[in-house]
């Protein structure tokens, strides 16, 4: 049965939440191992919170092959261009403000406060580009170089849609073939395993096979939409039993999976993580909806913005607090600057993001 056609889902706004959510907590707590099996447990789960950034992929591919799909169902062909400029007036506004902030703003206060910053090469980032600076630089400029991964894949998945659109299954596969091998590579070799693009291409190709798969109504669709609340309930628990059950392995016997846990445990998320999508677009029964979720729709409507000052609030944060000489637990620190970070979103999203995302729907074609 061919799922209805639309070009919003609530639901994947709030997994987008979840996600960054996950990696604000990331960067904000920092935890020691410690000795004891649950400390380490716990040390685990928080240095995992990273996958969230596989998610964001995950969703972009997702959707993007969603609506490029339709497009060409309903005009018979791709607009490029017409793609493409959304992308940009997605990106783009809030990204140049960000330029603008630290390569002209920054520098000229750091200087007027006779305060160092070292600050890369500017072209890494207009160029999206600065997923291939390793060295180091400013903690809040660190966070942006998964947008550059995302307009890179945006710039490919736009010309395969172009002219591979009936070759998406062999695209898949491609896909998913080379980030398997630069990974192994990497992993032998000790080449950058997190920040290049190859390695997230088996996250983009996940998300684009749940797409076709859904626009197809495929056997693993009605799967997932027959599903019992109880078969709900248990596919939402095979995820952390999951997780637990490799960190047992890697705590009592670390030499079964030896340096490739981690590698395994990913794409075990990822794969699980396109399953997930399905399932809560098209299980009523779900025992988690998330599509009736405000506070997480809202969280994954200015998840952009979230994302892209959570740097420079914790970084400025802290440095307010160390000057006014301000003292708070952990817990209520972090809290503070989540809700600092809400704040600037949302002023983001109202004000910046939200008049180009109405240009932007209106350049639609299907």
């Amino acid at each position: 049965m061919m799922v209805k056609s639309k070009n919003y889902f609530p639901e994947l706004d709030s997994i987008r939440g979840l996600s960054v959510l996950a990696v604000f907590f990331l960067h904000a707590i920092h935890l020691d191992q410690g000795t004891g099996f649950f400390s380490k447990m716990v040390y685990y789960f928080h240095a995992n919170l990273f996958l969230g950034l596989d998610v964001f992929f995950i969703l972009s591919s997702f959707l993007l092959t969603w609506l490029g799909i339709n497009e060409y169902k309903a005009r018979g062909n791709f607009s490029f261009i017409n793609y493409f400029t959304r992308r940009v007036l997605r990106i783009w506004p809030l990204y140049i403000l960000l330029m603008i902030f630290s390569f002209i703003i920054v520098p000229y206060a750091a200087d007027y406060f006779n305060v160092p910053v070292t600050l890369p090469p500017a072209y890494y980032y207009l160029f999206f580009i600065s997923n291939f600076y390793l060295e180091g630089h400013v903690y809040f400029l660190r966070f942006l170089w998964t947008l550059s991964v995302e307009e890179q894949f945006y710039l490919f998945w736009g010309l395969c849609m172009l002219v591979l659109q009936k070759r998406m299954l062999l695209c898949v596969l491609l896909l998913t073939a080379t980030s398997i091998v630069y990974t192994v590579y990497a992993v032998q070799s000790g080449a950058d395993v997190y920040y290049n693009t190859l390695i997230y291409l088996f996250d983009f190709a996940v998300g684009i096979l749940a797409a076709m798969l859904m626009q197809k109504g495929h056997y693993i669709v009605e799967v997932f939409k027959k599903m019992t609340t109880v078969k709900s309930l248990l596919f939402l628990l095979l995820l952390p039993v999951l997780f637990i059950i490799m960190f047992c392995i890697t705590n009592f016997a670390p030499n079964v999976f030896g340096q490739w846990s981690d590698v395994i445990m990913r794409y075990v998320f990822i794969v699980y993580t396109g399953f997930f999508i399905i399932d809560q677009m098209v299980n009523e029964n779900a025992f988690l909806k998330l599509k009736s979720q405000p506070f997480l729709i809202y969280t994954g409507k200015i998840s952009y913005g979230l994302y892209c000052f959570h740097g420079i609030v914790l970084t400025f944060g802290m440095i307010v607090l160390q000057k006014l000489e301000i003292n708070m637990p952990s817990i209520l620190r972090v809290l503070l600057f989540l809700a600092v970070n809400y704040l600037v979103a949302s002023i983001s999203y109202q004000f910046v993001e939200k008049p180009f995302l109405k240009l932007k729907d209106k350049l639609r074609r299907a």
